[in-house]
C-alpha cells in the first residue's frame, strides 16, 4: 500500500500538460488523423469487397460514425481530461469498464498507427521498393520522436499534412468526377453483405474524433472548442471520402483497386498519366505520415490521462519537464506499434482495430446514456439534440449502429479482438485493486 500510495504521490506532482491549442488547430488535427486512414489507405481494401458500391461503404461508416462523434462531443465537454472515453465511463460505469474502455482506446491508437504506416510503406514501396514492412517501421520511430518534442510542434507538422492531403483528395475528385456514369455506382457485386464488410473495415476511418477527445488538457476552452473541432471534422471528412470513392471506382475498374497498394495513385496514373500519380503517392505519403504521428500522439494520452485516473500505472503519467509531452506513454506505444508493423497484414490489422473501435464506440454511446440517468444535474455545455424521458436517441442510434455493424467484421479479426478483450479483462483485476490501493 505504501508503495502505491508513493507512485500516487509522485504522479501528482508532475508536470501537467500545457494549454496551447486553438479550434483550428484541433479540428485540422482531427481532420488529418480521419483523413490518411481511411481513404489513401483502405478505399483499395474496400473495394474488393464492395465494388462499384465502396462509395455506399464510407457513407454507411458515417450514418454509424456520426451519433457516436456527438456523444463523444457532450461527453468531452462534460469531462475535458486527455483520458477521453477512459474518463467518461469511470463516471458512468466504475474502474472496471474505464479500465477495458481505455484498453480498447490505447488499442485504436496503437494498432491503428501500424496499420497505417503500413500503408505508408506501400505507398512508399511503390515509389522506391525500399519494402513496405521496413518502411513502416521507420515512419513510426520517426514519429515517435516528433510527438516527444512536444504538442505544438506535432500539431504543426499535422496541420501542414493535413492540407495537403486534402488537396490530394480534392485533386482525385476533380480528375475523376467527369468519368461519373462510366459506371454503375449500385452495382453491389458482392451484394449489401459486401457493402456492410466494406463498411465495417473503413469504419477505422471515422475513429479520428475520439483522438481529438484526447487533446482536452492541451486544448484553449476545450468545453466549446473540442465538440466543435469534431461535428467539422465529421462533416468535412465524410464529404470527401464518398466523393472521392465515388471518383475512384467511376475512373478504374474497382478489380484493380482491390489489386492496388496506392489505389487513388493508380486512379489518377490511369486519368491523368504518371506524373499526377506521382503527385498523388507524394500526398498519400504526407497523408498517412500525419495520421501515424497524431496517432501516437494521441495514445499517449489516452494512457497520461489513464494514469491519472490511476487506470494505469502511474509510471504511464510522466511528463517532460522540457518537452512537456507524457515522455513515457510516448515510448511505449511507438515500441508497440512498431510490433505490429512487423505483421505487415494492413487488412487484417485494421480489423482488429476495428473490434476496438466498435467496443470502445458502444461504450462511449452506452455512457452517455447512463449518465443521463446517474448525473442528470450535471452541466453539459454540449448536449445531444432529441430526448425521449431522459433517453438521447442518438445515442441510442450510435449504440445500435455500432453493435450492428460489428457483426460484419471478419471472422479472424473478431477472433483476435476476443483474445485482446481477455487479456484486457485479466489486466483489469490487478487494476481494480491498484486503483483502490493508489487512492487509499
Amino acid at each position: 500500500m505504501a508503495n502505491a500510495q508513493t507512485q500516487a504521490d509522485d504522479l501528482s506532482l508532475e508536470v501537467p500538460l500545457e494549454r496551447r491549442l486553438g479550434a483550428v488547430a484541433v479540428s485540422l488535427s482531427g481532420i488529418g488523423i480521419i483523413l490518411g486512414a481511411g481513404i489513401y489507405v483502405l478505399v483499395g481494401e474496400a473495394a474488393g469487397e464492395a465494388g462499384n458500391g465502396v462509395w455506399l461503404a464510407f457513407a454507411v461508416g458515417a450514418i454509424v460514425a456520426a451519433p457516436t462523434g456527438l456523444a463523444f462531443a457532450e461527453l468531452a465537454a462534460m469531462f475535458p481530461e486527455a483520458g477521453a472515453a477512459a474518463s467518461y465511463t469511470r463516471e458512468a460505469f466504475g474502474v472496471r469498464t474505464a479500465f477495458m474502455t481505455g484498453w480498447f482506446d490505447i488499442a485504436v491508437s496503437t494498432v491503428g498507427a501500424a496499420a497505417v504506416a503500413l500503408g505508408f510503406g506501400g505507398y512508399l514501396d511503390d515509389i522506391a521498393s525500399l519494402g513496405a514492412t521496413s518502411m513502416a517501421i521507420a515512419v513510426l520511430l520517426g514519429c515517435g520522436v516528433i510527438a516527444y518534442v512536444g504538442v505544438r510542434e506535432t500539431v504543426a507538422v499535422a496541420i501542414a499534412f493535413t492540407l495537403a492531403e486534402a488537396a490530394g483528395l480534392v485533386l482525385v475528385i476533380v480528375i475523376g468526377l467527369p468519368n461519373v456514369g462510366e459506371v454503375d455506382l449500385f452495382s453491389l457485386e458482392n451484394g449489401l453483405v459486401g457493402v456492410l464488410g466494406a463498411g465495417s473495415l473503413v469504419y477505422f476511418a471515422y475513429q479520428g474524433f475520439e483522438e481529438i477527445a484526447t487533446l482536452s488538457e492541451e486544448t484553449i476552452d476545450p468545453k466549446r472548442n473540442i465538440p466543435l473541432a469534431i461535428v467539422v471534422a465529421v462533416i468535412v471528412t465524410t464529404t470527401l471520402y464518398v466523393l472521392v470513392a465515388i471518383a475512384a471506382v467511376s475512373s478504374l475498374p474497382w478489380q484493380q483497386l482491390a489489386d492496388s497498394d496506392a489505389p487513388l495513385a493508380d486512379v489518377v496514373d490511369a486519368i491523368a498519366g504518371d506524373r499526377w500519380a506521382d503527385v498523388i503517392t507524394a500526398i498519400a505519403l504526407f497523408a498517412t505520415f500525419n495520421t501515424v504521428l497524431l496517432l501516437i500522439a494521441t495514445g499517449a494520452r489516452i494512457s497520461y490521462g489513464m494514469a491519472r485516473r490511476r487506470l494505469l500505472p502511474a509510471v504511464f503519467g510522466r511528463v517532460s519537464a522540457t518537452r512537456r509531452t507524457p515522455w513515457v506513454a510516448t515510448l511505449i506505444i511507438t515500441v508497440a506499434a512498431m510490433a505490429l508493423a512487423a505483421t505487415g497484414d494492413i487488412g487484417f490489422v485494421a480489423q482488429v482495430t476495428n473490434f476496438a473501435v466498435f467496443s470502445l464506440f458502444s461504450i462511449v454511446n452506452a455512457a452517455v446514456i447512463a449518465l443521463r440517468f446517474r448525473r442528470p444535474e450535471a452541466e453539459r455545455p454540449f448536449r445531444l439534440p432529441g430526448t425521449l424521458r431522459r433517453v438521447p436517441l442518438i445515442a441510442v442510434v450510435g449504440l445500435l449502429g455500432n453493435l450492428g455493424l460489428a457483426a460484419y467484421m471478419d471472422r479472424d479479426a473478431f477472433l483476435a479482438g476476443s483474445i485482446l478483450f481477455v487479456i484486457g479483462l485479466a489486466a483489469s483485476l490487478y487494476i481494480v485493486r491498484y486503483e483502490r490501493t493508489a487512492t487509499a
